[in-house]
Protein backbone atom coordinates (compact mmCIF):
# COMPACT_ATOMS: atom_id res chain seq x y z
CA UNK A 1 0.00 0.00 0.00
CA UNK A 2 3.07 2.35 0.99
CA UNK A 3 4.23 1.87 -2.51
CA UNK A 4 1.07 3.25 -4.23
CA UNK A 5 0.77 6.09 -1.80
CA UNK A 6 4.41 6.90 -2.61
CA UNK A 7 4.04 6.66 -6.51
CA UNK A 8 0.58 8.58 -6.43
CA UNK A 9 2.39 11.36 -4.31
CA UNK A 10 5.39 11.52 -6.85
CA UNK A 11 2.92 11.71 -9.99
CA UNK A 12 1.06 14.50 -8.29
CA UNK A 13 -2.48 12.80 -8.72
CA UNK A 14 -4.89 14.66 -6.83
CA UNK A 15 -6.25 11.93 -4.27
CA UNK A 16 -8.40 13.09 -0.89
CA UNK A 17 -7.40 12.55 2.58
CA UNK A 18 -8.44 11.28 5.43
CA UNK A 19 -9.30 13.36 8.03
CA UNK A 20 -8.29 13.86 11.59
CA UNK A 21 -5.21 14.23 13.15
CA UNK A 22 -3.23 11.75 10.87
CA UNK A 23 -4.58 12.36 7.03
CA UNK A 24 -3.96 9.47 4.82
CA UNK A 25 -4.92 9.19 1.50
CA UNK A 26 -7.86 7.40 0.33
CA UNK A 27 -6.90 4.49 -1.39
CA UNK A 28 -7.92 0.80 -1.18
CA UNK A 29 -7.13 -2.80 -2.39
CA UNK A 30 -10.44 -4.41 -1.97
CA UNK A 31 -9.02 -8.23 -1.45
CA UNK A 32 -5.74 -7.89 -0.17
CA UNK A 33 -3.26 -10.47 -0.97
CA UNK A 34 -2.64 -13.67 1.40
CA UNK A 35 1.15 -13.55 2.80
CA UNK A 36 3.40 -15.39 -0.51
CA UNK A 37 0.85 -15.42 -2.45
CA UNK A 38 1.18 -13.01 -5.86
CA UNK A 39 -1.60 -11.44 -8.05
CA UNK A 40 -1.30 -10.67 -11.53
CA UNK A 41 -4.63 -8.81 -11.81
CA UNK A 42 -5.72 -6.82 -8.76
CA UNK A 43 -7.86 -3.64 -8.43
CA UNK A 44 -6.79 -0.54 -6.51
CA UNK A 45 -9.59 2.13 -5.78
CA UNK A 46 -8.70 5.69 -5.78
CA UNK A 47 -10.75 8.46 -4.15
CA UNK A 48 -10.37 11.94 -6.13
CA UNK A 49 -10.50 15.35 -5.45
CA UNK A 50 -10.65 16.72 -9.22
CA UNK A 51 -11.44 14.55 -11.60
CA UNK A 52 -8.73 13.34 -14.27
CA UNK A 53 -9.15 10.93 -17.25
CA UNK A 54 -7.80 7.43 -16.17
CA UNK A 55 -5.57 7.53 -18.88
CA UNK A 56 -3.71 10.36 -17.31
CA UNK A 57 -3.61 8.57 -14.28
CA UNK A 58 -2.27 5.27 -15.58
CA UNK A 59 0.65 7.44 -17.74
CA UNK A 60 1.73 9.67 -14.23
CA UNK A 61 1.07 6.47 -12.10
CA UNK A 62 3.52 3.75 -14.30
CA UNK A 63 6.44 6.12 -14.59
CA UNK A 64 6.63 6.16 -10.91
CA UNK A 65 5.82 2.04 -10.31
CA UNK A 66 8.55 -0.03 -10.24
CA UNK A 67 9.13 -2.36 -14.00
CA UNK A 68 7.35 -4.80 -12.32
CA UNK A 69 3.91 -3.22 -11.64
CA UNK A 70 1.99 -2.87 -14.53
CA UNK A 71 -1.19 -0.90 -14.76
CA UNK A 72 -3.40 -2.27 -17.43
CA UNK A 73 -6.86 -0.51 -17.44
CA UNK A 74 -8.65 2.29 -14.95
CA UNK A 75 -12.03 3.52 -14.82
CA UNK A 76 -14.42 6.21 -13.53
CA UNK A 77 -16.38 4.78 -10.97
CA UNK A 78 -19.08 7.11 -8.92
CA UNK A 79 -19.88 6.51 -5.18
CA UNK A 80 -23.65 4.70 -6.23
CA UNK A 81 -21.48 2.26 -8.59
CA UNK A 82 -18.85 1.40 -6.45
CA UNK A 83 -17.93 -2.48 -6.84
CA UNK A 84 -17.52 -5.14 -4.53
CA UNK A 85 -15.90 -8.30 -4.75
CA UNK A 86 -17.84 -11.22 -6.10
CA UNK A 87 -15.58 -13.98 -6.53
CA UNK A 88 -11.39 -14.83 -7.50
CA UNK A 89 -9.50 -16.94 -9.55
CA UNK A 90 -6.20 -18.95 -8.17
CA UNK A 91 -4.04 -20.72 -10.23
CA UNK A 92 -2.33 -23.86 -8.53
CA UNK A 93 0.97 -25.06 -9.84
CA UNK A 94 2.55 -28.43 -8.54
CA UNK A 95 5.80 -28.96 -8.07
CA UNK A 96 5.39 -32.46 -8.91
CA UNK A 97 3.01 -32.40 -12.01
CA UNK A 98 2.37 -36.18 -10.82
CA UNK A 99 -0.08 -34.29 -7.61
CA UNK A 100 -2.44 -33.37 -10.43
CA UNK A 101 -3.03 -37.08 -10.43
CA UNK A 102 -4.07 -37.87 -7.25
CA UNK A 103 -6.88 -34.37 -6.27
CA UNK A 104 -9.84 -35.57 -5.65
CA UNK A 105 -12.11 -32.65 -7.59
CA UNK A 106 -15.31 -34.74 -7.99
CA UNK A 107 -15.22 -36.07 -4.73
CA UNK A 108 -14.90 -32.38 -2.90
CA UNK A 109 -17.60 -30.52 -5.54
CA UNK A 110 -19.99 -33.48 -4.44
CA UNK A 111 -19.68 -32.42 -0.91
CA UNK A 112 -22.55 -30.53 0.49
CA UNK A 113 -20.19 -29.54 3.21
CA UNK A 114 -16.42 -29.63 4.19
CA UNK A 115 -15.59 -28.15 7.36
CA UNK A 116 -11.87 -27.05 8.38
CA UNK A 117 -10.60 -24.92 11.59
CA UNK A 118 -8.90 -21.60 11.46
CA UNK A 119 -7.40 -20.38 14.18
CA UNK A 120 -7.98 -16.61 15.21
CA UNK A 121 -7.12 -15.53 18.42
CA UNK A 122 -5.95 -18.45 19.80
CA UNK A 123 -8.78 -20.44 19.23
CA UNK A 124 -10.39 -23.23 17.15
CA UNK A 125 -12.78 -21.43 14.98
CA UNK A 126 -14.91 -24.06 12.23
CA UNK A 127 -15.26 -22.56 8.96
CA UNK A 128 -17.40 -24.72 5.85
CA UNK A 129 -15.51 -24.11 2.66
CA UNK A 130 -17.69 -25.79 0.61
CA UNK A 131 -19.99 -23.24 -0.34
CA UNK A 132 -17.19 -20.90 -1.67
CA UNK A 133 -16.21 -23.14 -3.84
CA UNK A 134 -17.86 -22.55 -7.40
CA UNK A 135 -15.34 -24.64 -10.02
CA UNK A 136 -12.63 -26.36 -9.88
CA UNK A 137 -10.75 -26.79 -13.18
CA UNK A 138 -8.03 -29.52 -14.06
CA UNK A 139 -5.84 -28.18 -16.54
CA UNK A 140 -2.53 -29.90 -18.03
CA UNK A 141 -0.16 -28.85 -16.25
CA UNK A 142 -2.09 -26.75 -13.16
CA UNK A 143 -6.06 -26.40 -11.25
CA UNK A 144 -7.74 -23.30 -11.73
CA UNK A 145 -9.84 -22.53 -8.69
CA UNK A 146 -12.64 -19.91 -8.87
CA UNK A 147 -13.51 -18.51 -5.01
CA UNK A 148 -16.26 -16.96 -4.21
CA UNK A 149 -16.73 -14.16 -1.47
CA UNK A 150 -19.31 -14.52 0.77
CA UNK A 151 -20.36 -12.02 3.52
CA UNK A 152 -19.39 -15.04 6.09
CA UNK A 153 -16.26 -15.31 3.98
CA UNK A 154 -14.46 -16.87 1.86
CA UNK A 155 -11.96 -20.78 1.52
CA UNK A 156 -8.53 -19.98 1.41
CA UNK A 157 -6.80 -21.27 -1.51
CA UNK A 158 -4.73 -23.61 0.92
CA UNK A 159 -7.38 -25.01 2.24
CA UNK A 160 -9.02 -26.22 -0.84
CA UNK A 161 -5.81 -27.74 -1.95
CA UNK A 162 -5.20 -29.47 1.32
CA UNK A 163 -8.98 -31.31 1.00
CA UNK A 164 -8.57 -31.89 -2.71
CA UNK A 165 -5.39 -33.67 -1.83
CA UNK A 166 -6.55 -35.48 1.27
CA UNK A 167 -5.41 -38.12 4.07
CA UNK A 168 -3.39 -35.47 5.15
CA UNK A 169 -1.37 -35.57 2.28
CA UNK A 170 1.91 -33.28 1.47
CA UNK A 171 2.13 -31.34 -1.63
CA UNK A 172 4.50 -27.99 -2.88
CA UNK A 173 3.02 -25.75 -4.62
CA UNK A 174 2.53 -21.91 -6.22
CA UNK A 175 -0.54 -20.59 -5.67
CA UNK A 176 -1.27 -17.45 -7.87
CA UNK A 177 -4.18 -15.04 -7.96
CA UNK A 178 -4.89 -14.37 -11.51
CA UNK A 179 -8.26 -12.66 -11.88
CA UNK A 180 -10.49 -10.54 -9.24
CA UNK A 181 -14.28 -10.47 -10.38
CA UNK A 182 -16.41 -7.04 -9.12
CA UNK A 183 -20.19 -6.95 -8.99
CA UNK A 184 -21.52 -3.19 -8.98
CA UNK A 185 -23.80 -2.47 -5.74
CA UNK A 186 -25.39 0.17 -8.25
Amino acid sequence: MKLFERAIRRANIPIAMSKGFNPHPKLSIPLALGVGIPGKDEVLELVLIESMPPENIIERLSLQLPKEIHIHSGEVVSDAEKSSVRDVLYEVVFKDPGFLNTVKVDEFLQQPSLVVNREKNGRQKPFDIRPSVQEIMVQPDRLVLSIKVENEGMAKPEEVICALLGNGKKAIFEITRTKINLTSSA
